[in-house]
């Protein structure tokens, strides 16, 4: 998993709630990891009036996301896909929050004039990665599963159970 520590941008997939249309954006992000938290958390901050602000809420809601090295190289390519459920870091408790806004923080210093300002941070824990790394032979895959992090922690309303999954 140390792809993830490499890069700095994750394309993250969200599910529109009105229309049910899919929607993928570019964002930074940050490792991090809490207490009591079985899986790895990627942090990142946004608006809550954007599209995937709008349709991840105050979470936990289920998103996929690609982390990928660039190169023209074939034999280069690595690259990760996910799947895991985001929540805003307020949710999770202001220790928590703060543990991960230093950690948003140390990865992107220049964030510090805008957060709690406009954007706010969001917490993805992995319950899903698949690594494709070609270095170690065309086409070869690893795959993590980790336990969900936040459907433990935050009850789900009746009817809601669905849109978790």
């Amino acid at each position: 998993m140390r792809v993830l520590q490499e890069r700095w941008v994750l394309a993250l997939a969200t599910l529109a709630p009105d229309d049910r249309l899919p929607y993928a954006t570019p964002l930074f992000y940050a490792v991090a990891a809490l207490p009591g938290c079985p899986a790895p958390l990627l942090v990142f901050a946004s608006r809550a009036d954007t599209c995937h602000g709008r349709a991840i809420a105050d979470g936990p809601t289920a998103v996929a996301a690609a982390i990928y090295l660039e190169t023209e190289t074939v034999g280069e390519v690595r690259g990760v896909q996910l799947r895991g459920d985001v929540v805003v870091s307020t949710r999770l408790g202001p220790e928590a929050a703060a543990s991960l806004r230093a950690a948003y923080l140390e990865r992107h210093p220049v964030a510090a004039a805008h957060l709690g300002e406009r954007d706010l941070l969001y917490a993805l824990a992995i319950e899903w990665a698949k690594l494709t790394d070609n270095r170690i032979g065309f086409g070869k895959r690893q795959v993590w599963a980790f336990e969900p992090a936040w459907r433990r922690q935050f009850p789900v309303a009746s009817g809601e159970e669905t849109a978790l999954r």
